[in-house]
């Protein structure tokens, strides 16, 4: 059976769902007084995580999902959006091979739903808001290859604050580059401190590049 916490994420991402869905029949109306955009996105998230003991930005995964937009005039527009998103971080050769760390590589796969204010002026748009994602699963990887996900419990919602600017090829056609960080951990202290393979409660950072249709 789902647990009371599962469900409680799982109905919003459901009425997410349905609010994405009702603004892109809305945005099938084109003209000067459009009120309504949508639209979907795919790209490449370069990831990493602090307190793993891992450097650098060097875990790759992939974003994707819908996109709505409310029209508020000529420049500012408010919008939300409904993710597939793929972080973590992976042990790099600058990683100092004589340490005591083992992990190799973590993984989270996420659904993310960001709430964004835009601001655009001319081809140039800049992005500013907040997120909600619930790591649907996840999993952490030694260097010999054991899967050790189960010494490492984390609670499945984090919350993000996401900076970014996008350039319009096209009315239609967009590309965006985002910077997000996670606002708290999965990884409680307690759970931290107590293992050897982590400094700090996780704390996830994210580069993305991605494209974007709109209809």
């Amino acid at each position: 059976s789902i647990s009371a916490m599962q469900k409680r994420p799982i109905k919003l991402l459901l009425t997410l769902v349905a609010v994405s869905l009702f603004c892109s029949l809305q945005a099938q109306d084109s003209g000067p007084e459009r009120r309504f955009e949508a639209g979907v996105v795919a790209g490449l998230n370069v990831s990493q995580v602090d307190g793993d003991k891992l450097l650098g930005f060097y875990k790759y995964g992939f974003q994707g999902g819908i996109k709505a937009d409310a029209v508020l005039s000529e420049r500012w527009k408010v919008g939300i959006e409904l993710l597939f998103s793929q972080q973590g971080a992976r042990q790099s050769r600058f990683d100092n091979p004589s340490s005591e760390l083992d992990v190799e590589n973590i993984q989270f796969n996420m659904v993310e739903a960001p709430v964004l204010v835009h601001f655009r002026d001319w081809k140039l748009q800049f992005t500013a808001g907040g997120s909600y994602g619930n790591i649907i699963n996840y999993t952490v990887t030694e260097v010999t290859g054991e899967d050790v996900t189960e010494r490492h419990p984390i609670s499945q919602d984090v919350f993000s604050v996401i900076l970014g600017g996008s350039f319009y090829f096209t009315e239609n056609w967009v590309m965006d580059i985002r910077w997000s960080r996670w606002l708290n951990s999965p990884y409680s202290e307690e759970l931290a401190e107590a293992n050897d393979q982590t400094l700090v409660p996780w704390i996830g950072r994210n580069i993305t590049i991605r494209g974007c249709y709109l209809f």
